[in-house]
Formats: C-alpha cells, structure tokens, sequence
C-alpha cells in the first residue's frame, strides 16, 4: 500500500491575502462573493506565463483552455483588486509586480512548509509499515551504548515482530521511564567496582527492585586510562597519575564515568586531590580523547573503543557490563523472547565482539537482579 504527501492541496487553499476588501463590488463575475478560492491553478498559471511569455503558451502547459485560463486571470484580479498578469498586443504576456510578489510568497511557504510535510510523510509511513506488519515498538530510554546501534541496526534488517524507539537520557531517568511506563527498556551500565554503600547503587535502588525488574547482560566494556602516545610507557596505573604530575582531564561531576573513576581510586587507595587536572572536565568520552589527541592533557578516563580511534594508548581499570532492564509482567511477552533470540545470534555477537573493548554476553538470558549486579 503507498500514500503520498502532496504540498498542492496545502496551497490550494491559501485562500486570501489580509486586509483584502471583500465588500465592493467590481462588475464581471461574482467573484468577491463566492468567497475564498483555491489558488492553487493561479499560482500554476502564473508561473506558466512567466516561463513562456504566452498566455496561450502557458494555459496549454497547465492543461487550461485559453478561456479558462483567461477566466481564471480575470476571477482573481476581481477577487484581489489588482492587476496580475499585463498582456499587450503583440507583446504577449508578462507577470505584474504583484503577481511576481504573488509566486514569490509561493516559493517562500513552499521552501518553509515542504520540508515539514517531508518528514510527517516518512515517520507515517513508518509508523504505517510497522502497524500493518504488525511490529511491536519497544521504547527504550536511559544511556547511550555501542551495543544499542548494534541492536537497532540489527532489528532493522532482521525479520522480526520488534522495532525499537530509542530516547538516550541519564541512567536513572531511564529507569524512572521504565517505572513509569513509558518506556520498555531501560538501559545502564554496572561495574563489579559498584559494591553495596556506593553512589551508584544508591542512585539505582529505589528503581530497581527485584520484584519489578529482571535484567538482560547484553556485553561487557573495558574502562580505563587513554593516554597520549608519548605517554604511554610513564602512566600505567592511577597510582602513575599520582606520581609522575601527569595531566589529566576528567567527566563533569553528574556523569556515570565520573563516579566509576571515583570508584578505581579509592579501590586503588588515592585521593582525587593528588591528580592534576582532575577537576578539568570534559563533556564526553569523545571529548575526553580528543583533549588527549590536541594535547590538552596527558591522560583521561574513558573507553578502549574511543582510544582506539583516536590513536591514543590504552591502560585497562575495569569492566563495566550493560545491562536491558524491563519490567517484570513483561517477562513473557513475545517481542521479549524475539528480542532474546536476536540478541543471542551469532550475528549481533559478532558485531559485538567486533567493538575494541567489547565482549558480548556469552549466556545471554533473562535474569534476576540479584544475579545480575554486584549487590
């Protein structure tokens, strides 16, 4: 089944032009009165005569008779008040400054309203071909990962009951959509390091209950130091950032990244206010790197993945897995046991595993909360 989205019936019926006095009456046709008219076949004409310099000329290219044509010109010049098109014997025809200004409006609505119209078409057709092939949209909320484009490029291509509509947010406005319905799945990382008592669990605990929630370990990622070239054999460890008054740029206090840093010093018995640098901030891992790459700083704390890009070294801290979390009563729906069989293909591991610092799940599977994070 196709649909089109046309622009012409949005102009048809731009009907009159403000401050236009409707209430005299001009002779000819009772134009004035019939109220507004479509403008559509004007705007048509005009645009006609202006290519060709013939009425005649024109009304044929936009399948008028010259009488129609003529009646159309004469309908809207009463209705306007105004002159549109000059035509002199022997000169042919020629637009008037006010039906240039005419196909100049036209133009203007056409470059400001056409690319709206553009993208309605496409999310309805979208929303079309998932409803009609009976697809369910599965909302997911909460941090972005490389193992999300994985699996929405994955569904894409796949032929499966399931779409995926992502909107990327902190971790715990994730879960907070999750609680409250308005999304499916809710996306987050957890490293061993995040024992009971720590910042992040206690951010997560009020959203996370074992009696609403079970979880699916879609990978894990490596974190750790990126490291400019020239540094790679002096930093090794945080302690190096300690000692050696290396130059660090760090994440901006609310992130995730942020807490599990703080988390690898402690562990490490450091204090953050022996790192120089490690209240300059970054907005992003990327960002992170590429401070590193223009030489901004010596070293960050950020992903294998980004390092790798970048060009930078790369010292391993810790793990981190990303975890799908979704509400229990959904536990048995069919578009979570599609999901499960996609994601456990060798074809989506593959890409995983293709990620620098990736490794996917190897016994992908629903599971309790208590199996699934350190606390």
């Amino acid at each position: 089944m196709k649909f089109r989205f046309e622009l012409t019936p949005f102009l048809d019926h731009i009907d009159h032009i403000d401050h236009i006095d409707h209430s005299g009456d001009t002779g000819g046709s009772d134009a004035s009165s019939a109220g507004p008219q479509p403008a559509g076949p004007l705007l048509a004409l005009l645009g006609a005569i202006r290519a060709t310099g013939s009425l005649q000329r024109a009304a044929l290219s936009v399948g008028l008779s010259y009488r129609h044509a003529w009646g159309t010109i004469r309908q809207w010049e009463t209705l306007l008040d105004r002159s549109v098109v000059s035509m002199q014997r022997g000169k042919g025809a020629e637009l008037t400054r006010f039906g240039e200004d005419l196909l100049a409006a036209e133009a203007r609505i056409r470059e400001t309203v056409e690319p709206v119209i553009e993208t309605a078409a496409t999310d309805f057709h979208q929303y079309l071909g998932n409803a009609m092939g009976s697809r369910a949209q599965v909302r997911f909320s909460g941090r972005p990962d490389a193992t999300i484009d994985v699996m929405r490029q994955s569904l894409t291509h796949a032929e499966t009951t399931v779409s995926l509509d992502t909107v990327f947010c902190g971790a715990v406005d994730g879960l907070i959509c999750l609680h409250e319905r308005q999304a499916e799945l809710a996306g987050f990382h957890v490293s061993p390091i995040h024992q009971p008592g720590t910042r992040l669990h206690t951010a997560f605990r009020p959203w996370l209950k074992p009696s609403d929630v079970r979880l699916i370990r879609l990978a894990w990622r490596d974190q750790g130091l990126m490291v400019a070239p020239a540094m790679t054999t002096a930093v090794r460890s945080v302690k190096d950032l300690v000692s050696r008054r290396v130059r660090f740029i760090n994440r901006e206090r609310s992130s995730s990244t942020r807490a599990l840093f703080d988390q690898v010093v402690a562990s490490e018995g450091a204090y953050p206010e022996q790192i120089s640098g490690y209240e300059n901030y970054a907005m992003s891992n990327r960002q992170v790197g590429e401070a590193i790459q223009q030489g901004h700083a010596d070293a960050g704390f950020g992903l294998r993945s980004t390092a790798d890009a970048l060009g930078l070294g790369f010292v391993p801290l810790t793990r981190e897995a990303y975890y799908l979390a979704l509400r229990n009563s959904d536990r048995d729906a069919a578009w979570v046991a599609d999901l499960l069989d996609l994601l456990a293909s060798d074809r989506v591991a593959g890409r995983i595993g293709a990620i620098p610092g990736y490794q996917p799940e190897s016994s992908l599977r629903l599971m309790p909360l208590h199996e699934a994070l350190p606390w």
